[in-house]
């Protein structure tokens, strides 16, 4: 894997005059505690396939995405 450490997206964003909204599984993860990173990394990659410009990756999207493949959320009592 290559050494990433030392990009900065939002400069190379910058240059190109462009913006990127960047989710990530802790985002997920704060919604649905019940998952795994693995899990979570499914949600994000299931959002993006799908995504559409006209509504936008929000709370709701993870959430609905979560659900639609992983199923309700799990009691964990964690909120």
């Amino acid at each position: 894997m290559q050494d990433t450490s030392d990009i900065n997206i939002h400069a190379l964003l910058a240059e190109r005059r462009q913006i990127a909204a960047i989710w990530g599984i802790e985002d997920v993860q704060q919604i649905r505690p019940d998952l795994s990173e693995d899990q979570a990394w499914e949600v994000l990659q299931a959002v993006s396939r799908q995504h559409d410009a006209e509504f936008g990756v929000t709370w709701l999207t993870l959430e609905l995405t979560a659900e639609e493949l992983l199923g309700p959320a799990l009691d964990t009592g964690k909120a």
